[in-house]
């Protein structure tokens, strides 16, 4: 029977963090912006991440299995605060020549809270449902946004029971509801969504290993985002480099591939950091639209890299008493200029 020391336990649950979202989503049908980007790649709350999966193999040391066991629960708090900001210059044709007449700064915060709830289904099977809330500010346009977000339910599934020196895993499937609301059916520039619009099923692994007094951990996963239809959105599309203003009704959203990578060392007996590294691929998305003489067409988005380095501090009490505090940073343009987060138990002991 496997047995990881104290500090190791402390160690490893900090990794209940481990960057968000596995699955990235197109949500806007405009020529790509630096924001619009950002609304693409930007993890989403709720959705299965490889550090959800790795926090419950890393917080028992009862038996083989790391899961909650069959017929127990526990539950999770995860709330975080983003904050994107770009600089949008407004130039005027004078003389013959462009001249840069203003600044435009462009901010938005978002505050998000997520739920979540896992439930043992056997002793190496578990089933996890989440769901998060939204405050979203658009200083720009003055917009604050209150809702939920997608919904989301995962099945993870330990398919060895851990064992000393060697590598443990954990395989997952997970299921994203749109339940929150849907961006290509508001009214650009005057209302935000808080969901992707669309459904999407995620499968991935999650694996770790221990090398005293380090743990390196890891994942990868992809996304499968099915077409939808039915939309009826006025908004502007940009065709043969004009823009155009049309209605969309289609969106064939790309799919994605995420990996993660990550190394934890334990301070103390009680206290952790963890430095990881998270890239995203998003292919391309097709918007179908039709002009003002009802005729139909298609505008394509390019292909996205998203990636992010995060560092998260973690301390352990007794009785279950965990609290992780994290801070991501974009690698890459179009994200969330910083992040900061906090989780913790909801039901500890």
């Amino acid at each position: 029977m496997l047995k990881l020391p104290s500090r190791h336990i402390a160690l490893l649950s900090c990794l209940g963090l481990l960057g968000g979202a596995l699955s990235t989503q197109v949500n806007s049908a405009e020529k790509p912006s630096k924001k619009a980007i950002k609304e693409m790649l930007a993890p989403k709350e709720g959705e299965a991440s490889s550090e959800e999966s790795a926090k419950d193999i890393f917080s028992k040391t009862e038996d083989n299995y790391s899961l909650p066991g069959k017929g127990k629960y526990s539950a999770s708090l995860n709330a975080n605060y983003s904050y994107y900001q770009s600089n949008r210059p407004t130039f005027f044709l004078i003389d013959g020549r462009f001249t840069m007449l203003d600044i435009t700064s462009d901010s938005e915060r978002t505050l998000s809270t997520t739920v979540s709830f896992d439930y043992g289904l056997t002793k190496n099977l578990s089933l996890d449902v989440s769901l998060p809330f939204y405050i979203k500010d658009d200083e720009l346009n003055g917009i604050t946004t209150t809702d939920i977000g997608d919904a989301q339910a995962s099945v993870r599934w330990q398919p060895r029971p851990s064992e000393k020196g060697a590598m443990t895993s954990l395989v997952f499937l997970s299921l994203s509801v749109p339940t929150g609301i849907n961006p290509y059916e508001i009214e650009v520039g005057k209302e935000q969504s808080t969901g992707q619009g669309f459904p999407s099923v995620a499968i991935g692994s999650t694996f770790f290993k221990v090398f005293d007094p380090l743990i390196g951990f890891g994942s990868a996963s992809f996304t499968f985002n099915p077409e939808t239809d039915g939309f009826n959105q006025s908004r502007t599309f940009f065709l043969d480099n004009a823009s155009l203003p049309g209605v969309l009704t289609e969106v064939q959203p790309g799919h994605s591939v995420s990996t993660a990578i990550g190394l934890s060392y334990a301070i103390t007996y009680d206290f952790t950091v963890t430095v990881q590294y998270q890239h995203s691929i998003v292919t391309r998305s097709t918007f179908v639209w039709r002009d003002a003489e009802l005729l139909t067409h298609q505008t394509k988005s390019a292909t996205y890299d998203s990636g992010s380095a995060k560092l998260t501090t973690s301390w352990k009490g007794e009785g279950g008493k965990y609290l992780n505090l994290y801070f991501t940073l974009p690698v890459t343009d179009g994200q969330a200029d910083i992040i900061i987060g906090v989780s913790m138990p909801l039901f500890p002991g």
